[in-house]
Order: structure tokens, then sequence, then C-alpha cells
């Protein structure tokens, strides 16, 4: 009687390569960023940014400014609909009848 074994099939385990961070210890003399070096590189950017944050703010207030008026004035138009009565019920009432 003969036993069978199942082939052995051989894993090789993925090795996952490590984030990298760029170092800048290399862009200065001194090995280190300054303060001020660091603000005059990224100065530009946050000036940007800042902008960009207005100007979405302000495009954001007039859509609600402008939602808020379209909103008020259909309330009012469907108000003032109601309060008058439509000419087809008026015409369905008979005519008053002459006073006494």
């Amino acid at each position: 009687m003969t036993v069978k074994t199942a082939p052995v099939v051989e894993t090789t385990k993925l090795s996952v390569p490590e984030a990298t961070m760029l170092s800048s210890a290399g862009n200065s003399p001194t090995g280190r960023n300054s303060g001020s070096d660091f603000w005059m590189e990224f100065w530009p950017s946050i000036v940007r940014i800042i902008i960009v944050e207005i100007v979405l703010l302000i495009a954001l207030a007039a859509a609600l400014v402008f939602y808020l008026n379209w909103s008020s004035e259909a309330a009012f138009s469907e108000f003032m609909a109601k309060d008058q009565p439509s000419v087809h019920a008026l015409k369905s009432q008979p005519p008053c009848a002459g006073k006494a």
C-alpha cells in the first residue's frame, strides 16, 4: 500500500517596502532648516490656501443668501395665491340674492 503525499509547494514572503521619508537635512549647510527658511519656502502655498478658503466661504455665503431669497419669494407667492380665490371657484357660486 502506497501513501501519496501532497506535493510540497514553496511559498515566498513578499516583502513590503518600508515608506521612506525624504530628508531635508542636505538642503542647508548646517543640516537644519532655520525658521525663516521654512517660512520663506512655504508662505506662497499658505497664502494660496487661505485665499481659496476665503473664496469658498464667500461662494457658500452667496449661495445661502440666494437660496433664502428664492425660498422666501416662493413661500410668499404661495401664501398670496392661497389668499385669493381662484376664478373657477367664483364661477361655480350662484349670484347673490337681491338685498331686501
